[in-house]
């Protein structure tokens, strides 16, 4: 049988001195990152070309901001149907990672009780963390 890999994305070379790759590690420690995320994070920050962002934040209007993170969420949550051309592919992307979703714990006493019948739901802490990660490969291409 052939293993098929979900994690499709770009692969990305960089050629780093030991000097730089040291202190980017270091850099990651500190601030409790692993050495993808911390990469992650400082690629979609360097990739802001507006002034207002580099000035004010990546967060103001990137795709990749936090807020837009926050919105994501909020539409995939309540009607995915309303995502259309690459938000509609990274809905997708999200759906196959399953440790990004919230499953509801309802008892059978509940939906007896009338209770509606809660479905998962994306959850907003766990897509906040893989946010960089996720727009690095989706919209970084």
């Amino acid at each position: 049988m052939n293993d098929i890999s979900l994690n499709t994305g770009v692969r990305t070379i960089l050629h780093l001195s030991p000097a730089v790759c040291a202190a980017a590690v270091i850099a990651a420690q500190r601030h409790g990152l692993s050495l993808q995320e911390w990469l992650d994070h400082h690629v979609s920050y360097a990739l802001a070309d507006d002034y207002l962002m580099t000035d004010d934040g990546v967060d103001v209007v990137a795709p990749w901001s936090l807020s837009t993170a926050e919105l994501f969420a909020q539409v995939a949550n309540s009607a995915p149907e309303a995502l259309c051309g690459r938000w509609a592919l990274l809905y997708q992307r999200v759906q196959l990672e399953r440790s990004l979703w919230s499953e509801p714990r309802q008892t059978v006493g509940d939906i007896d009780d009338g209770a509606p019948i809660d479905e998962p739901y994306i959850s907003l802490p766990k897509l906040r963390a893989a946010w960089p990660r996720l727009c690095a490969a989706h919209f970084c291409m």
